[in-house]
């Protein structure tokens, strides 16, 4: 099922690189390579999943509807570090996004995170997720 810009439907996304706070000191970048991540029932509705590891950020604002928006903070190239009171958060240097829209709640990041597409598997509900084409 497909759900807008950022949506679900079935896809992926691969970023590799080192990530800035993980003990690196290169910017991690998206690749273009599908990522499998876990079940789609993982992410609960009206709230968002970080998948750090494969650096994406899934949110579920209603039951049915999924968006994708890579991970990687557009400010320094930083793999965001975990969702707190509902708000994506880049430890590296303080930004904040919406994780519904991806939108930017605090900088220093200007831009917000990137949507992806977002495929779920229809046979074992597992979400694939790639940038947009």
């Amino acid at each position: 099922m497909l759900c807008g810009a950022a949506l679900v439907s079935a896809g992926a996304v691969g970023l590799t690189a080192t990530a800035c706070g993980e003990g690196g000191s290169q910017p991690a970048e998206a690749v273009g390579e599908p990522v499998q991540l876990g079940p789609a029932e993982e992410v609960p509705v009206g709230g968002a999943q970080l998948y750090r590891d494969e650096k994406v950020l899934v949110c579920r604002p209603e039951a049915g509807e999924y968006r994708a928006f890579s991970a990687v903070c557009p400010h320094a190239g930083c793999v965001l570090s975990g969702i707190r009171d509902d708000v994506a958060v880049c430890s590296c240097h303080g930004s904040t996004f919406e994780p519904a829209t991806g939108e930017v709640l605090r900088g220093p990041a200007e831009e917000p995170l990137t949507p992806l597409e977002l495929e779920i598997d229809a046979g074992d509900g597992v979400m694939v997720a790639r940038p947009q084409a």
